[in-house]
């Protein structure tokens, strides 16, 4: 399999935020970097100089993949360790002599089916642990280990974003976005390095990248063509890892001529190496390598017991090992060094180590941002397995802004109010006074920068034309004089007038008429979308070319999502009432009964939406297919800005299907009462769910009447 994946998070109009869940595979879908560099980041390491021959392993794609190994050189050639259950996609990396890796699989119709994560020991060449996960932004371009920090990253296939990993769980967490990486790689100093795609060249380009804001500087070109589609857009599998024995960056991947190679990457420059094709073509992904034995009579690892950091200054408090790397009293030691990043030069030696001694160093040349060392032990054995420890210098990057809404004022424009961060990115505390935000507001899924180096905690959007109704969402980010932090999380709100009654939306060619319908996923990546065509059951709309669906049948249990109207003004009404048409779809006959329903729920003036009595449709209820719903909202007469929701609860069942929406206000509707004679046998009744009820056991509420000739609704007290 030789494609790249992207998942593709599907809504009518919401921010482009991921909300999480599993959702749909797609081939590549990867664009171009921006040839514009980002805020420059550390500087490129020198690699290690040593002698040693670097071994890798990886997973090789195939119709029985595996994990390989072979000796990077020129004339690589893979031998295989260990075969792996067969799933459509994987992503990984080694922590110690761990390996751990995301597996995922899909549908014929690329819907995901299941996300993994697993545990390989590569001692006994064995998974030892396997943890299903709920949520897709796990599944990874690549993926890579940084020592200096004990963290997993991974570029997710969800977005462009940088993902942490837990070990122990598999959770993935969004560190910030970046650019449409392919692989993404941790030096020994804990700098990461990605190459990304420039579809004009359609050759790869190395960029380092900043672990905490995820902003990257372009390197240079790697002068390798990819692997792609015609267009140029995206390209095949392909990863990259630094190698423990050298130093140096190896790059796995399918290149233009189709054949499976591979290439040292010079990180200063940027430009690639050919070394060989792999002989029988195999395609790698998760490439790693595993740490090199020590000596057993070679020291333990140095232990860092505490790392301080100041505006310009590193103190390391460390301990010499007592022990040899087997367990046994250390008798001397011949050295005892730290290093800066990756210099092969001490910054600091002590000149006489005893096993088992407390030292401190204080580096007073430590630089502005991330400071990373690496600590080393040595006696006539050997040298002791690496020691990192890393602390961030100088003022922090801003952590998100909290607490953000967003309402609007006399005038209808929106105002943007937020609470300043008190922390930074690094646990390090910020002073609110030195703070400055940049404000986006994100209209249609086009984001665009609104106001910069602005002060204060609120911020009025003047700029908005408030002559049609919209949905805008705000993101507010903080900045310090290291750089901006990370983006808020979304606030929105309806600006412009309100649509008068009556509003009727049917989605008639496919699309809404009448706009913004905001939809929002609410929990486990739950989601509605405009279809012509459902999953299962399978139909199509009650009238046109559209309909909204609920996604239930490709859901996981538990998801759940709104999808609401336009803002709506009831001021002049004095019965308002809702009209749908909604699938009723009973399968008990089947031994097949799923809770997937849908909940009926209102906004009044921008305010939280809260369900309607009595206004909760579960599928099964009836087995009549497209039905008509009517639902009275005569205690929201009077209000100007009302907005009606539709909720979503997936129970891990089938589709919601919703069509052919009316709000209008019907007072004729309004009947006192009605009296139930037996004479009244040729009468139907429903209740407004659409479901027949016995005219014997009517209670008091709504109900529809049916007899030959007419049809209306009464109201029973």
């Amino acid at each position: 399999m030789k494609s790249s994946i992207l998942i593709l998070s599907l809504a009518l109009a919401s921010p482009a935020v991921f909300a999480g869940g599993l959702g749909v595979l797609k081939p590549g879908a990867r664009p171009a970097p921006a040839t514009g560099a980002a805020r420059q980041t550390e500087k490129a390491f020198e690699p290690l100089a040593t002698n040693a021959k670097p071994d890798f392993y990886g997973i090789v794609l195939s119709s029985t993949p595996n994990i390989s190994t072979f000796r990077a050189g020129y004339s690589p050639a893979p031998e295989k360790v260990m075969d792996l259950e067969a799933m459509s996609g994987y992503s990984g990396t080694a922590v110690g002599s761990d390996f751990y890796y995301m597996d995922y699989a899909v549908n014929s119709s690329g819907s995901i089916t299941a996300v993994n994560w697993r545990k390989v020991d590569m001692d006994s060449k064995t998974v030892t642990a396997s943890i299903p996960q709920q949520y897709a932004i796990g599944v990874c371009m690549d993926m890579t280990y940084d020592v200096t920090t004990s963290t997993v990253y991974g570029i997710s296939a969800v977005s462009d974003v940088l993902v942490s990993i837990n070990t122990t769980t598999g959770e993935a967490t969004p560190v910030a976005q970046t650019l449409p990486f392919y692989t993404i790689s941790a030096d020994a100093a804990g700098q990461l390095y990605g190459i990304a795609l420039d579809s004009e060249t359609r050759q790869g380009v190395l960029y380092s990248v900043n672990k905490v804001t995820g902003s990257a500087l372009k390197i240079g070109s790697t002068g390798v063509r990819m692997l792609t589609d015609e267009s140029g857009s995206f390209a095949a599998f392909q990863t990259a890892a630094f190698s423990s024995a050298n130093g140096q960056l190896y790059w796995t991947l399918t290149n233009s001529d189709n054949a499976s190679a591979l290439y040292r990457v010079d990180v200063t420059t940027g430009a690639a190496a050919y070394m060989a094709a792999f002989p029988d073509d195999e395609s790698f992904v998760s490439l790693f390598d595993l740490p090199a034995p020590v000596a057993t009579g070679a020291p333990a690892p140095v232990r860092v017991d505490n790392v301080e950091a100041a505006e310009s200054y590193v103190t390391i408090e460390f301990t010499a090992p007592a022990v040899t790397a087997s367990g046994e009293a250390l008798a001397a030691l011949t050295s005892l060094e730290i290093f800066r990043g990756n210099s092969t030069e001490a910054a600091y030696s002590v000149e006489t180590p005893l096993p088992g001694e407390s030292y401190r160093w204080t580096d007073t040349e430590a630089k502005a941002g991330f400071n990373s060392y690496r600590l080393v032990a040595g006696n006539g054995e050997g040298e002791s397995p690496t020691s990192y420890a890393s602390a961030f210098c100088g003022e922090d990057y801003p952590s998100a802004p909290t607490d953000v809404t967003v309402m609007t004022d006399a005038s209808g424009a929106p105002v943007i109010s937020w609470t300043a961060p008190a922390t930074g990115l690094n646990g390090l505390p910020l002073d609110p006074d030195r703070l400055s935000y940049s404000i986006q507001r994100d209209i249609n899924g086009r984001r665009e920068t609104i106001a910069e180096n602005i002060s204060g905690s609120s911020y009025t959007d003047i700029s908005l034309d408030l002559s049609r109704q919209l949905y805008p969402y705000y993101y507010v980010t903080a900045s310090t004089s290291a750089g901006e932090g990370r983006p808020s999380a979304a606030a929105g709100t309806y600006t412009g007038p309100a649509y008068r009654l009556p509003l009727t939306e049917a989605f008639l060619d496919g699309n809404p008429s009448t706009a913004p319908w905001i939809m929002q996923s609410l929990d486990l990546g739950g989601a509605w979308e405009m279809s012509l065509l459902s999953t299962f059951p399978g139909r199509g709309p009650y009238v046109g070319e559209g309909m909204l669906v609920f996604i239930g049948f490709r859901a996981v249990d538990g998801a759940e999502a709104r999808i609401a109207t336009p803002l709506i003004s009831f001021e002049n009404a004095s019965y308002p009432e809702l009209r749908f048409h909604f699938y009723y779809l009973d399968m008990s006959d089947q031994d097949l009964r799923f809770d997937d329903h849908m909940v009926v729920e209102v906004s009044v003036d921008g305010g939280e939406f809260r369900a309607v009595q009595g206004a909760d449709y579960y599928q099964h209820d009836a087995n009549s297919g497209w039905t008509e719903c009517v639902l009275p909202l005569p205690q929201y007469a009077g209000c100007k800005n009302i907005a009606i929701g539709f909720h979503g609860y997936s129970a891990g069942g089938f589709d919601l299907l919703l069509d052919n929406i009316r709000v209008s206000d019907n007072p004729s509707g309004a009947i006192d009462s009605v009296n139930v004679v037996p004479e009244e046998q040729n009468a139907e009744y429903y209740d407004l769910r659409g479901l027949r009820v016995d005219p014997s056991a009517l209670t008091p509420g709504f109900y529809i009447r049916r007899t030959a000739g007419t049809t209306e609704k009464i109201i029973i007290r």
